[in-house]
């Protein structure tokens, strides 16, 4: 529904959701989760904690509703990224190049993200007790990384049914691969940075020369 055809009422619903969603990503982006309670956003916003939980049922809620924003970002990023690439190499490319520049640009979003992937996250995740602990937004959070390995996927089976990429792989575990491996590239540990200044080696390098790396390794040999 278009903001103009929203009522006055729902209007004034929809900014104080945005205002408490910004209060809290403020938050937990310098403190993370655990240091961060409700009464804390409650304050910033001059609000009684009565209130917010009008908006979100619990912290973990509130939390994630923070994380999906940052999802939809890099959703968008992906979207873009693929939407003028013709083949599946290509696009697989495009979506290497997007992640990097993603991390670079939301990194606050980013690491959020990390950190529902800890068991505590992923077992309140899986429950499915309506209970007070309960991520009331978790069906949208699981639906959201369909999405995003969706877009992964395509590029795999296009790039597959295209020949730019080797007929023998199988799309769901290339996915698997990719996504980790993906991850480990444009992340680079202390170690590994402290490695290129050694050795002057730019970061826009070493993403290029790992990316040729990785996509040889699954592109279709030319006869």
């Amino acid at each position: 529904m278009k903001i103009s055809k929203l009522t006055r009422r729902e209007r004034e619903k929809l900014k104080r959701r945005n205002d408490i969603l910004e209060a809290a990503a403020n938050r937990f982006f310098k403190n993370g989760y655990d240091e961060v309670s409700m009464d804390d956003i409650a304050a910033d916003l001059e609000l009684s904690k009565t209130t917010l939980y009008l908006y979100f049922k619990n912290k973990a809620s509130l939390y994630f509703a923070v994380v999906i924003k940052g999802e939809v970002i890099l959703l968008d990023t992906f979207k873009d990224a693929v939407k003028n690439e013709k083949t599946g190499l290509g696009k697989i490319k495009s979506i290497i190049l997007a992640y990097y520049h993603y991390i670079q640009v939301y990194s606050d979003y980013y690491q959020l993200n990390l950190s529902t992937r800890s068991p505590r996250f992923m077992k309140l995740l899986e429950s499915n007790e309506d209970n007070e602990t309960k991520i009331e937004n978790a069906e949208e959070y699981i639906e959201l990384k369909k999405d995003l390995l969706g877009i992964l996927t395509e590029a795999i089976s296009l790039g597959i049914k295209d020949g730019t990429l080797r007929k023998d792989l199988d799309p769901i575990q290339t996915v698997m691969f990719l996504g980790s491996t993906i991850e480990d590239m444009v992340l680079l540990s202390p170690v590994n940075q402290l490695l290129l200044e050694t050795y002057e080696i730019t970061t826009k390098g070493y993403l290029q020369h790992s990316i040729d790396m990785l996509l040889q390794g699954i592109a279709r040999k030319k006869e």
